[in-house]
C-alpha cells in the first residue's frame, strides 16, 4: 500500500521559550523546509498556568500556520489534559486520543513516569499500560506514537541510571510504531532505530532544537536542527 507523504516538525521542551518562535521559522524557512503538521512533545511552560500554555500553543499555530498536535509534559498544569481541541486554531490535544493525520494514526501520553521532584503531571507504570492499551489494535506501520517521558533504555540515561518507562519498552518491544517521538531530558538530541520503530528526541526547543520527520511509504527520514547555530 502506498500512503501519502507526511512531513513532521518535531518540538518540545519549550519552557515558556515562545520568543524563539520566530527564530524556528526562519530556519525553517532558509532550509526551504515545508511541512505538515507540528507536534509538541510536552513542557510547553514551567510550572505555569494553563492559560499561559494555550497561548503558547497559539502563537505556534499562527506563526507556524499549521496543525499542531501536542502532549502537556510533567511541568504543564495538569488542566492541559482535558483540553480537547481549540478548532479555530487548529491546535489537538492527542494525551490519550487517537487522531487521523493523512494515512497515520498519532497518539500520545503526556505527563512523565513518576520523578523524585514531584512534577505536576506523573504517572505509575500502570497508567501507562493503560493509556498504552489504547492503540494496541493500531497497524504498527500507520502508528505515530508522542510521548514526553522517554522509553527505558532509549535515550533516557540520566546520572548513570536508565529513568524512562519500563511499560513504553514494553509496547516497543511487542507492538512498535512507524514513528515515536519522546522529549522530557535535555541531554539528549537525535534518534534511534530500535526494532525497526524511529525513536526521536529532537532536543529542547528551549536550547535551539527542532526536528523533521518525512515519511513517505512507510519509510521515515529524520533531521535534528539548531536555529540557535545555524550558519
Amino acid at each position: 500500500m502506498i500512503y501519502v507523504p507526511l512531513t513532521l516538525l518535531l518540538v518540545t521542551d519549550i519552557h515558556d521559550r515562545i520568543r524563539y518562535a520566530d527564530k524556528l521559522v526562519k530556519d525553517a524557512q532558509d532550509k526551504n523546509i515545508s511541512i505538515d503538521a507540528v507536534i509538541i512533545a510536552g513542557d510547553l511552560t514551567y510550572f505555569r498556568r494553563a492559560e499561559h500554555a494555550i497561548k503558547i500553543l497559539e502563537e505556534f499555530a499562527v506563526k507556524l500556520d499549521k496543525p499542531i498536535y501536542f502532549v502537556p509534559g510533567n511541568c504543564d498544569d495538569p488542566r492541559l489534559l482535558d483540553i480537547d481541541e481549540l478548532k479555530e486554531r487548529r491546535i489537538y490535544n492527542i494525551h490519550g486520543r487517537k487522531r487521523i493525520i493523512k494515512d497515520y494514526v498519532i497518539y500520545g501520553i503526556g505527563g512523565s513516569n513518576f520523578t523524585p521532584f514531584n512534577t505536576l503531571i506523573e504517572w505509575g507504570e500502570e497508567e501507562i499500560e493503560r493509556f498504552v492499551s489504547m492503540v494496541i489494535d493500531v497497524d504498527s506501520k500507520k502508528l505515530i506514537m508522542v510521548t514526553h517521558v522517554p522509553i527505558y533504555g532509549v535515550m533516557d540515561i540520566v546520572g548513570g541510571e536508565n529513568v524512562g518507562s519500563s511499560v513504553l519498552r514494553k509496547f516497543l518491544n511487542d507492538h512498535g510504531a512507524l514513528l515515536w517521538v519522546t522529549g522530557h531530558l535535555h541531554e539528549y538530541s537525535g534518534y534511534k532505530i530500535v526494532n525497526g520503530t524511529i525513536v526521536v528526541n529532537p532536543g529542547p526547543f528551549m536550547m535551539g532544537y527542532y526536528g523533521i520527520a518525512n515519511i513517505s511509504d512507510s519509510t521515515v527520514n529524520v533531521w535534528i536542527n539548531n536555529f540557535l547555530y545555524s550558519k
